[in-house]
């Protein structure tokens, strides 16, 4: 459970970013941000928070836990999953001083904006970017403690089943063992959907596992994580098949791909964007000759879920490195008909680099040999 101080230190950097958004408030009813800014793991409410106050709108199916998870917040229990809106306009006759109400612009519908709009009348809706966002993409300690957490489940998960990754089983089946591991070692559920791709289709970077047969001389990619109490880790290796020895050009893509994302991490440090980052490990990928089949970023950042908002890739050049910042290094190299590399760390920006918080080997392997 995140600490009470570390909670009541986001309710503070909502509060100091009023000002900034020109409102008195902010509704937050997106609910991994309401959990990030409460504390409470519930999958229904609102929060409320104002220059002196912090309400937790929830209904009974949810009344002790939110007691127990958000003592730093006033819980109040609407009258039904339908009765939120009764609570926010009481809130509102409750704190006259709020005139402007801020909502999260990116993740409010229109349908829903169109309700507050007709129930909270005393008030200006006006709406806002990436208030929490903004505080989410820096992790504190418990924060960093719980991605190391559920990487540790994920990577001991995997080399317990590594055994089976080999000829004659289906990516579907390894998928399945590897998220029955993840679970048994104290995941709460799958940070996505677990990727298994073979042969030829790993040239696809997020194919979903199906029957195909793996075979001996297949790269096989696999990219999972695991989720462990509100944060996510995510990691990727690719394997060779044996039993077989690699060609000359497997063993050239391989190397390349490694040593782009060698060459990407040594240079993460404060200060420095993600474009810049990304372009370390794009332009090693082109110059020796496979620019044309890296496709996607080479990071994002990692958290509260999976892709936790902006990382490093060609348009991050307004994305500042900050210590405490939580991103993936994720180059890949992807040929139709051939297959598809992939290798995946997570890293922690410190204050003079990075830290990389994944453990298992890199170095090229075959499997079944």
């Amino acid at each position: 459970m995140t600490a009470i101080s570390s909670l009541a230190a986001r309710v503070d950097g909502v509060r100091a970013a009023l000002a900034a958004a020109e409102v008195d408030a902010l509704l937050v009813m997106e609910m991994v941000n309401v959990g990030y800014v409460t504390g409470f793991t519930g999958s229904a409410g609102y929060a409320l928070i104002t220059g002196d106050a912090a309400v937790l709108i929830t209904d009974a199916r949810y009344t002790l836990r939110a007691r127990a998870e958000c003592p730093h917040f006033e819980v109040v229990i609407a009258s039904s999953s339908g009765g939120y809106m009764e609570v926010l306009k009481a809130q509102m006759a409750a704190h006259p001083s709020v005139k402007t109400v801020g909502f999260e612009g990116a993740r409010v519908t229109v349908s829903q904006h169109a309700h507050l709009t007709k129930n909270l009348e005393t008030v200006e809706l006006k709406s806002t970017e990436n208030i929490v966002e903004a505080l989410r993409a820096v992790k504190d300690a418990g924060e960093i403690a719980a991605i190391s957490h559920a990487i540790v489940v994920a990577e001991e998960a995997f080399l317990s089943v590594k055994g089976l990754l080999k000829a004659e089983i289906t990516e579907r089946d390894f998928a399945i063992e590897l998220e029955f591991a993840m679970r048994r070692r104290g995941a709460d559920t799958m940070a996505f959907e677990t990727i298994v791709a073979s042969g030829p289709q790993a040239a696809h970077p997020h194919h979903r596992p199906n029957d195909r047969i793996i075979q001996p001389g297949d790269w096989v990619t696999v990219d999972w994580g695991a989720s462990v109490d509100g944060y996510c880790s995510d990691m990727t290796r690719t394997y060779l098949i044996g039993p077989t020895s690699a060609t000359a050009e497997q063993v050239k893509v391989y190397d390349t791909v490694l040593q782009a994302q060698r060459k990407a991490i040594a240079a993460i440090a404060p200060g420095k964007n993600g474009q810049e980052i990304d372009a370390i490990a794009r332009d090693h990928i082109t110059a020796a000759g496979y620019g044309d089949h890296f496709g996607h970023s080479l990071g994002h950042a990692l958290g509260r879920v999976v892709h936790d908002g902006p990382g490093l890739s060609t348009r991050a050049a307004d994305v500042i490195l900050k210590p405490g910042m939580v991103l993936t290094v994720e180059p890949g190299i992807y040929i139709e008909n051939w297959g598809g590399i992939r290798i995946e760390e997570d890293i922690v920006v410190t204050e003079s680099g990075c830290d990389v918080l994944t453990h298992l080997p890199n170095e090229m392997e075959v499997l079944g040999a």
